[in-house]
């Protein structure tokens, strides 16, 4: 039986999120997010001068 349970799920979530980066529509998830990321990073900027 697993002792921890919360312990658990958070390797697991790990291990799949290792796994689905490894593969192409993982990549491509991840440079979506990146692109992202700056976009809101510039949104902020502006926002600072406004």
């Amino acid at each position: 039986m697993a002792k921890n349970a919360a312990a658990t799920k958070r390797n697991n979530r790990k291990i799949h999120a290792r796994k689905f980066l490894a593969t192409p529509e993982g990549q491509a998830w991840l440079e979506r997010k990146k692109v992202e990321g700056a976009e809101l990073k510039m949104v902020a900027e502006a926002r600072k001068f406004i």
